[in-house]
């Protein structure tokens, strides 16, 4: 392919499918024929050849449409109007809001984790281990890190499970006294789990609902949610949901996340990490989030902590 048709080349296989059977059918009804080598003025037989997909889309009479929407899911029609939203991007994450360490389940010390935290350039880190035994410890190793690692700040979170009756594993008092509570299915996810997320997120301390659907994928389907009524429940309660960025979760899906950011659900961009270099996968997290349409003001830790302490519950 010549370097003067990359961009229309590129633009093709980007596709999807969808979206480029869409685009060209609209092309046609304005008198071009469209393909992975030149758009073809039909009257004429001109065929236009462009480096660049941006030249392309222009030509055809769009806004750049970025590839992660290219869905045929109203990017086209919202393009057309240059009506498209200004993405996310990997540069507006200030904050990490859920990862662990050796208190829990994670491979990695809370230093350990807080310095590679603090190495992305982020401004605060939420430690959110799973309970097991007293916090009164690694509260104590907490404080003693944020006098070392200021301005830089750890949080106090902890990442609770929803159990079968809808209850939480740490009672209310507790809970009461985290920075940051979140909220996750962990097991019995075909027993009542839309119930389960709703009786989780009307209480007052939990600031979170982490991987709603707890899918793995090729390992777990997703339990079956009731997004419809999760969503105007997050919205009643001053309750944010997760696109938990672990490659093989990835829930939110785009789908929903893109409902709840349209419903005002502010959308946490989390990478669950379990070690240090599970931290980047927050590229994944922010390429979900851009699939979901999300600007920058919808995700959740794109501000800084003392900007979301003003939005919680």
């Amino acid at each position: 392919v010549p370097p003067e048709s990359y961009g229309n080349l590129l633009q093709h296989f980007t596709g999807s499918k969808d979206h480029n059977v869409a685009l060209r059918e609209r092309a046609v009804k304005d008198g071009l024929s469209v393909s992975e080598y030149s758009i073809t003025v039909v009257e004429s037989g001109d065929e236009l050849r462009y480096g660049s997909e941006a030249e392309v889309y222009e030509r055809l009479g769009y806004q750049f449409i970025p590839p992660e929407l290219r869905e045929n899911a109203g990017e086209l029609e919202a393009a057309r109007k240059g009506e498209l939203p200004k993405l996310v991007e990997l540069a507006d994450i200030k904050g990490e809001l859920h990862c662990h360490s050796t208190w829990s389940d994670g491979r990695h010390t809370l230093e350990q984790m807080a310095l590679a935290v603090r190495e992305r350039g982020y401004s605060y880190m939420a430690i959110t281990d799973h309970p097991r035994g007293t916090l009164a410890e690694q509260d104590l190793e907490v404080d003693q890190l944020n006098e070392r690692l200021k301005p830089f700040r750890i949080l106090k979170g902890i990442e609770v499970n929803i159990r079968v009756d809808g209850s939480l594993s740490l009672p209310d008092g507790e809970l009461a006294v985290r920075d940051w509570v979140i909220a996750s299915l962990h097991g019995a996810f075909d027993r009542n789990p839309t119930e389960r997320v709703l009786a989780a997120m009307d209480n007052p301390h939990v600031d979170c609902i982490g991987h709603l659907t707890a899918r793995k994928i090729n390992i777990r389907p997703p339990a079956e949610i009731d997004f419809e009524s999760v969503v105007p429940r997050a919205v009643e309660t001053g309750t944010f949901l997760e696109i938990n960025s672990q490659p093989n979760r990835l829930d939110l899906r785009d789908t929903h996340a893109r409902l709840a950011g349209e419903a005002g659900v502010k959308v946490a961009v989390n990478t669950d990490a379990h070690e240090l270099r599970a931290l980047q996968h927050v590229e994944m997290g922010v390429a979900q989030a851009r699939r979901a349409w999300l600007t920058k003001d919808q995700v959740l830790n794109t501000r800084t902590w003392p900007q979301i302490e003003k939005l919680l519950k």
